[in-house]
C-alpha cells in the first residue's frame, strides 16, 4: 500500500495531503510512474495507485525511506536515543537527550560516501542512516567506526507496509527502532572511563602503600619483640612418606619437630625493602649452643611471597599477618637427620596401625 509519493513540485507528500484522484499530479519515488490518489473511501485505507505499471515491493521501500529521510530533516529536534558504552571492561550509560536540529539535508556527501540524512544539532554534527531493506555494508561501517562519524541507523523495515500514522510515531520515538553505528558521545564517554578507571588505580595505589606500610610497622614491632624476647615460636615440621600397613599403601607424615619456642641469638636485618624485611638468628639447643642458623622472611605483599627464593636446604620461616601463638610457616627446612627421621616415620606408622586396629574393633 503505497502511502507516499512525489508532487509535481518533486517533494514528497502523503496520500492525505493532496486532491483525490489524478488532480494530485504525483507519480511514484521508485518507478515514477504516474499515480492516482484514492483518499474519499471510509472502509479501506487511503493509498495511491499506479496507472500504468504494477505496484512492486521497490515502489513501496523506497517511498517509505525516502519519507523517512525528508520527515526526519523537516524536524526542529531530535529525541537521540540512549548511548552505551562498553570500554576497559566498564559499561557507561547516557540516557536519551532531546537536541536542536539548526540545520539539516538529505543525501549528504562524506568522502565517496552519501549519507541518509545529515543534521547539524546542538550537540554536533549528526548522520542518519534509514534501513529499510539492506543494513550499512561492512565497508561504510568501517568508514564510520574509523573515522569516528556520529551515526544512527534507523531501522524501519517492519513498517513498509504500515499506515503513515505508525510510521511517524517510530520516527518521532525512534529508540526501540534504532542502534548507534557510532555514538555522539562515545569519546566523552570513553575519556569519563578512562578517568575512573585511573582514579581507581590511584586510590588502590594508595591502599597497597598504606597496607605495606602497616606490615612495615607491625613487622619492625614484631622484630623489635623477638630481639626484646631471645625467643621465636617455631611451626611444627612434619614430612610425608609412604608406608605399608597390612600390605595397603599409606600417605603419612612423620614429624620431625613439634610447635614450640625457641631460643636464640644474633638477629639482624638482612634486607629491607618496599616488598619484603628478611632477618637471620642463630637458633640455640635447648642446651643452649647454637644450632642451625634461621632466615625469617616478612613478605608485604603476595608477589613477595611467591617470588622469594629460598637458599636449598636452609630453614626459612615466613612470618604470617595473622594472629596466632605460631603467626609463621615454613618455606624451607633442612633435610632431616636420617636418626631423627626414622624414629619420626616409626612412630607416625605405629600411630597409623593403632588407629586401624581401634576402629576395626570398633566396628565388631
Amino acid at each position: 500500500m503505497l502511502i507516499f509519493a512525489r508532487n509535481n513540485k518533486g517533494k514528497l507528500v502523503s496520500i492525505n495531503d493532496v486532491p483525490n484522484g489524478k488532480l494530485c499530479q504525483c507519480t511514484c519515488p521508485g518507478c515514477d510512474d504516474v499515480l492516482v490518489a484514492r483518499n474519499r473511501g471510509k472502509i479501506k485505507a487511503h493509498s495511491f495507485a499506479h496507472t500504468s505499471k504494477p505496484e512492486k515491493r521497490a515502489c513501496l521501500m523506497t517511498a517509505l525511506h525516502r519519507f523517512a529521510q525528508e520527515y526526519l530533516a523537516a524536524q526542529e529536534q531530535i529525541l537521540l536515543p540512549s548511548v552505551k558504552c562498553k570500554h576497559m571492561g566498564k559499561t557507561k550509560i547516557r540516557p536519551a537527550k532531546l537536541v536542536k536540529i539548526l540545520q539539516s539535508s538529505v543525501e549528504s556527501p562524506l568522502d565517496k560516501y552519501k549519507m541518509d540524512v545529515e543534521l547539524e544539532t546542538s550537540v554536533g554534527e549528526i548522520f542518519i542512516e534509514v534501513k529499510v531493506t539492506a543494513d550499512c555494508s561492512d565497508e561504510k561501517v568501517s568508514y564510520i567506526k574509523n573515522n569516528k562519524v556520529p551515526t544512527l541507523e534507523v531501522d524501519l523495515s517492519q513498517f513498509i507496509e504500515q499506515p503513515m500514522e505508525a510510521v511517524i510515531d517510530a520516527l518521532r520515538n525512534i529508540e526501540p527502532y534504532s542502534n548507534w553505528i557510532y555514538s555522539w558521545c562515545d569519546d566523552t564517554l570513553k575519556n569519563e572511563i578512562e578517568k575512573e578507571v585511573e582514579a581507581e588505580r590511584l586510590a588502590l595505589q594508595r591502599a597497597l602503600e598504606q597496607e605495606i606500610e602497616r606490615k612495615k610497622k607491625i613487622t619492625k614491632r614484631a622484630i623489635n619483640n623477638l630481639v626484646k624476647n631471645g625467643t621465636i615460636g617455631l611451626p611444627a615440621k612434619e614430612f610425608p612418606f609412604t608406608a605399608f600397613i597390612n600390605t595397603k599403601e599409606y600417605k603419612l607424615q612423620a614429624k620431625v619437630l613439634s610447635a614450640a619456642s625457641w631460643s636464640f641469638n644474633s638477629l639482624r636485618v638482612m634486607i629491607d625493602n618496599e616488598d619484603y624485611i628478611l632477618a637471620t638468628c642463630q637458633i640455640l639447643s635447648k642446651k643452649g649452643q647454637e644450632a642451625n642458623k634461621l632466615f625469617i622472611l616478612f613478605p608485604f605483599n603476595d608477589d613477595a611471597l611467591r617470588n622469594f627464593k629460598p637458599i636449598p636446604n636452609s630453614a626459612v620461616l615466613c612470618r604470617l599477618f595473622r594472629k596466632g601463638s605460631y603467626p609463621y610457616m615454613w618455606l624451607s627446612f633442612p633435610e632431616p637427620n636420617p636418626r631423627k627421621l626414622v624414629p619420626a616415620q616409626h612412630k607416625a606408622k605405629q600411630l597409623k596401625r593403632e588407629s586401624l586396629e581401634y576402629f576395626e574393633n570398633y566396628s565388631i
